[in-house]
């Protein structure tokens, strides 16, 4: 039994996930299903990533030449100008002035 522990360990971890959800409450006809907060989903990652909670055991180092095509792709993507339908909330870039 000892030797299947980290095993089980692992499934449980991975799973709590799946269990610790709440199960969306079924609406009648004609009613508005309640809404999910904006924002929680990505919290709770950004919390978990922090933390380290979900982090692996088993180091997954990455290799030079892979590593040096990754960040040449990375620096290659600041060539592209951001397309203006994006769109933005700190106002127009080229003034500096803020939209209201």
């Amino acid at each position: 039994m000892t030797t299947h522990r980290p095993l089980l360990l692992t499934l449980l971890l991975a799973s709590t996930p799946l269990w610790a959800q709440t199960a969306a409450t079924p609406t009648a006809p004609g009613e508005t299903p309640s809404r999910l907060a904006v924002g929680d989903a990505t919290r709770s990652l950004l919390q978990r990533q922090r933390e380290g909670s979900d982090a692996s055991t088993v180091p997954r180092p990455i290799e030079g030449s892979v590593a040096e095509l990754s960040h040449q792709r990375y620096l290659k993507s600041f060539q592209t100008e951001v397309p203006p339908w994006f769109g933005s909330r700190l106002g127009d870039t080229a003034t500096g002035s803020a939209k209201e």
